[in-house]
């Protein structure tokens, strides 16, 4: 009995070791971390705000739409996710491309606001918060669907989408006006 019972605590001292000495190395990352730390292997000067400049002052976007889970019902609602934005492409752009791209940018983001704010309209980035972003082909331009983790983020997300595509409408209106 005296053996099992020290076979027992021998057991019991070596299994809690790794518990007990160890201190844990992995530090828990919020999604700015995330991003800034994925941009030194995956991003390079192909895939910098430069070659989306179009895409970032909203010159290029053809329309942007609520984004929405779910459908309407008599027992549902819809809840907003973000916003959709369709863009006209670039010469010789691919969806896959723009996702890196637009990965890069948000990584680059987190870097520049955190010493500073450019007072622009951008939904692909929101300091604090989780934006996830999702490219694919739509006929001749591309989808860009932007979603945030709460409704709120929604919200905002949306709401900036809509600013950078008005600022767009109107500089294309100004410019057919003064034609």
């Amino acid at each position: 009995m005296k053996a099992k019972m020290g076979m027992f605590a021998l057991s019991m001292a070596l299994g809690s070791g790794p518990l007990v000495g160890c201190e844990n190395t992995q530090q828990i990352q919020g999604p700015t971390n995330q991003a800034t730390a994925a941009q030194p292997r995956r991003c390079n000067a192909d895939f910098s705000d430069e070659t989306i400049a179009r895409v970032l002052d909203g010159s290029a976007i053809e329309r942007v739409e609520p984004l929405y889970s779910g459908s309407a019902s008599k027992t549902s609602n819809p809840r907003l996710q973000g916003a959709a934005i369709l863009v006209e492409p670039a010469k010789g752009e691919t969806a896959e491309r723009l996702a890196r791209t637009l990965e890069c940018h948000q990584a680059q983001q987190s870097i520049v606001q955190a010493t500073a704010s450019t007072g622009r309209a951008d939904p692909f980035w929101l300091p604090g918060s989780s934006v996830h972003v999702e490219v694919t082909s739509a006929r001749d331009g591309f989808r860009i669907q932007v979603t945030g983790s709460s409704s709120s983020v929604a919200q905002e997300i949306l709401a900036r989408a809509q600013a950078l595509g008005a600022r767009a409408a109107t500089a294309q209106g100004q410019t057919a006006d003064a034609r």
